[in-house]
């Protein structure tokens, strides 16, 4: 029986899913595109979802007073999480704010064309890996 459950939590454990939350894409001047330098900006979070860790808790716990624990744990701290509604909550909520000096430190001269943005999650169980990345042209000087 222990080694079914291992077995079956191994494979949980082991599948993804990746989804796209949102894409914008500016104007696109051809001679940026050209002559420009390309450079491409990443950042991520890890996102926790509550309700499967207390899933999982309370399945691995079930028929004992620990399960109530994890329940009680779950909607308490779910009290306190917020986050973008297209995926998992985050612990940083602010996490992609730094972009704005990413991209002046990636094109000082601040003239750039095809910015292009995208968000999205990778999901596995419990946990998810909120993602931002950024593309451009910049043209010096």
């Amino acid at each position: 029986m222990k080694k079914s459950c291992l077995v079956a939590l191994l494979l949980l454990l082991n599948s993804s899913c990746a989804y796209l939350h949102s894409t914008q894409i500016g104007e696109i001047n051809s001679a940026a595109v050209k002559n420009g330098r390309k450079f491409e900006l990443l950042i991520s979070e890890t996102g926790f979802n509550l309700e499967e860790a207390g899933a999982i808790a309370r399945y691995a716990t079930r028929g004992t007073q620990a399960a109530n624990n994890f329940k009680f744990i779950q909607n308490t701290l779910a009290l306190f999480q917020m986050g973008p509604k297209t995926g998992n909550p985050v612990f940083n909520e602010a996490y992609a704010d730094v972009l704005v000096d990413m991209i002046k430190e990636k094109c000082p001269s601040g003239n750039m064309s095809g910015l292009m943005s995208v968000r999205e999650s990778s999901k596995y169980p419990v946990v998810s890996g909120e993602i931002v990345k950024i593309t451009g042209y910049c043209i010096e000087g």
